[in-house]
């Protein structure tokens, strides 16, 4: 899908932040006699976690802006983002706000997995569509929810590649933990799992605290358990700490091993050099070395409107909302109408991959793409598909 009026200025006008209702954010554009909808952000836009989410909703507010400036789409877009903090029980009173506001016909989120199942039922039961951009514990589509689509892999499509690259190093050992967290726990089970399937000893499995300033037990239970890899799964702030303090503790040769919940600058800069070498299996795209025109042209405009390269999850961002761009521009203009759209979309072909959903509102394998990442000299590069890199 090419982008649209690239010699624009894209004026996407910053919302207020802190007010009492949670929603902030008001998008420009139209000629003010098309009606307004609004479509709700979900997701930890403040605190450590922001990182991994406010990349998405930039690319979002992107896109809806061009849509507008180009007159593609018969409304206005507002975009209000939620700040969730990534907590069940902060987004559950933000959703009450959605759907009492007919106003909104959509979300793009919730970002997290432990959010979206706290809150899956009552977006549901409210018939409102939702396109997550990073969610990814597979039991989200166990609830039978039909205005849920997940725009990406889950923890298994995710989780079994990072497995499989762990055996392929022929490790001795391997040691694995998480934070707990339906995410982190999910994706290191599936891990674990993967890698005992290939004869590989797990000597050490366990979950630790987040939040913590001292993992030393953990540190100290992969050092006698003599693991040369460890699998994390959760969040940047733990990792990069667990990174820094193993190689403090003198396992510098320890190659750590995770999922796309690191794949940040919070890693990078609590880690610092200590990084170097780390692994990420990730569900998103790094369309930054793309020769793809349309790729090409999404970098160009993202880094004109917001000074900074996409990170993590920006396309996916933008992807999520060139489905209601398309719902609109097929006169889906309410709820009910955008589920029954998006729920018969057939190779959608967005910027980083071809959408079309199961009736569970998983991405049919076409649209699974995983690929590794290597921190080298304080950055992520890309390394490749899972196919490129362990066949």
């Amino acid at each position: 899908m090419k982008l649209l009026a690239l010699s624009a200025v894209f004026a996407v006008v910053a919302a207020a932040c802190g007010d009492d209702d949670g929603g902030d954010g008001e998008e420009p554009g139209g000629d003010g006699q098309k009606e307004t909808v609004k479509i709700a952000f979900f997701g930890a836009t403040t605190g450590e976690l922001s990182a991994l989410v406010v990349p998405g909703l930039q690319g979002a507010r992107l896109r809806f802006q061009q849509a507008m400036d180009a007159d593609e789409i018969p409304v206005n877009v507002q975009v209000d983002d939620f700040d969730t903090q990534a907590d069940p029980a902060v987004a559950a009173p933000l959703v009450e706000e959605v759907v009492n506001d007919e106003e909104f016909v959509g979300v793009i989120g919730p970002a997290f997995s432990g959010e979206s199942a706290g809150v899956g039922d009552r977006l549901d039961e409210a018939a409102i569509p939702r396109v997550t951009q990073s969610a990814t514990d597979d039991a989200l589509a166990q609830n039978g929810w039909v205005g849920w689509f997940r725009g990406l892999g889950n923890n298994s499509d995710m989780g079994l590649p990072a497995g499989n690259y762990i055996a392929a190093q022929e490790p001795s050992s391997a040691c694995a933990a998480s934070d707990g967290s339906a995410y982190g726990l999910g994706l290191k089970d599936i891990v674990v799992e993967t890698v005992q399937g290939a004869g590989i000893d797990v000597p050490l499995n366990e979950d630790v605290e987040p939040g913590l300033d001292d993992y030393s037990a953990l540190v100290t239970g992969i050092q006698d358990a003599g693991c040369p890899i460890l699998f994390y799964g959760g969040y940047s702030p733990e990792a990069g700490l667990i990174r820094d303090q193993m190689t403090d503790s003198g396992l510098e040769d320890v190659l750590l091993v995770a999922g796309d919940g690191i794949k940040d600058s919070v890693f990078l800069d609590t880690a610092g050099d200590t990084a170097e070498g780390t692994i990420v299996s990730c569900t998103c795209a790094d369309l930054s070395a793309s020769e793809d025109e349309d790729a090409q042209a999404f970098n160009e405009a993202y880094e004109a409107e917001y000074g900074e390269p996409p990170a993590i999850y920006a396309a996916e961002g933008y992807d999520a909302a060139s489905i209601y761009v398309e719902a609109f521009k097929n006169d889906a203009l309410d709820r009910a109408s955008i589920i029954e759209f998006i729920g018969n979309i057939e190779g959608f072909e967005g910027l980083t991959k071809t959408y079309t959903w199961e009736d569970n509102g998983e991405l049919t394998e076409e649209g699974k793409v995983i690929y590794f990442y290597e921190v080298q000299g304080s950055e992520f590069v890309v390394l490749g598909t899972e196919e490129e890199v362990i066949g």
